[in-house]
């Protein structure tokens, strides 16, 4: 009774609204309004102040918060081990990616995994790198993948392997550099993503900051890779991405990619990292250890 009243309390703390934690929760907004009435009548304190935009959590609120994540943590970790007996066939993991390691890398990851697993639910979400890694500091995903992800104190890295970016166009695209820096794209259409929460423009934006004399002219700043290889593919220009994002297009010759050389460019990583000191279920550990597997196979 106590851990579903936690996960009332958690869910309605995140959300910052009953309505919309209720919907969530699929329980009824009176009844879980009086959930978290009688939790704070038990514990003799507001857990939350009421405003007209929502819920906003009090000191001891914060403090309620804190037990209740280890605690629901604790439970997910205590029913992993449990289905670890049961040989892994059920259980969830949660995952957020970069956009570009979902058509290649990590569908074939999940296509190795789910044969031994077929119970287990995968709940993929995209995201910047930085995205990415806040996410995984705060404990709302098991996993994160990222391209040259920002440092925190809270992140560990599970396996890194070299992920270069390239300058990607179309065979009817006249781009004759066979080995470019990314200043010989400064005379060429270029698409990037929009802003350097994505771990793909912040490598761009620190070549720019080295190099003063480099202007690109970028007529499209989109945050989707299938936007950014699209206007490779369409002949519009040139797209700086990583082999994973295009390897399919790549393969089949209707894109061509060119090694940029400048060092942050050829230096980048993809990484797949966890929480700092949290001990993963087995069913995470053994989809983790194929993923990580992939990345080596995709980085040879």
């Amino acid at each position: 009774m106590r851990d579903v009243q936690l996960r009332y309390f958690y869910t309605v703390a995140n959300e910052g609204s009953i309505r919309k934690a209720a919907e969530k929760l699929n329980v009824a907004a009176s009844a879980l309004s009086r959930r978290i009435t009688q939790i704070e009548e038990d514990l003799g304190v507001p857990l939350f102040e009421r405003h007209a935009r929502g819920l906003r959590l009090t000191d001891a609120g914060r403090i309620y918060y804190d037990h209740a994540r280890q605690t629901l943590l604790n439970e997910e970790w205590a029913v992993g081990e449990i289905e670890a007996i049961k040989d892994l066939r059920r259980g969830q993991i949660r995952l957020y990616c970069v956009e570009g390691t979902i058509g290649s890398i990590l569908t074939d990851a999940i296509a190795a995994f789910r044969p031994g697993s077929p119970g287990v639910k995968i709940f993929v979400n995209r995201a910047g790198s930085t995205g990415v890694v806040r996410a995984v500091a705060a404990d709302e995903v098991d996993l994160g993948l990222a391209l040259d992800p920002p440092l925190h104190r809270d992140v560990m890295v599970l396996e890194e392997v070299p992920a270069p970016l390239y300058a990607v166009h179309s065979p009817d695209f006249d781009f004759p550099h066979a080995a470019p820096e990314l200043a010989d794209l400064a005379d060429y259409p270029v698409a990037i993503p929009p802003d350097s929460s994505y771990g793909l423009r912040d490598l761009i934006d620190r070549v720019v900051r080295q190099r003063a004399d480099i202007q690109l002219q970028v007529p499209l700043h989109c945050d989707s890779i299938f936007g950014l290889t699209g206007f490779a593919l369409s002949g519009q220009g040139v797209s700086i991405l990583p082999k994973c994002s295009f390897v399919n297009e790549l393969d089949d010759g209707r894109l061509l990619a060119k090694p940029l050389q400048d060092p942050p460019l050829r230096d980048a990583h993809l990484t797949l990292m966890a929480r700092r000191h949290r001990t993963l279920p087995p069913v995470t550990r053994r989809f983790g250890d194929i993923l990580a597997e992939h990345l080596r196979e995709a980085a040879t």
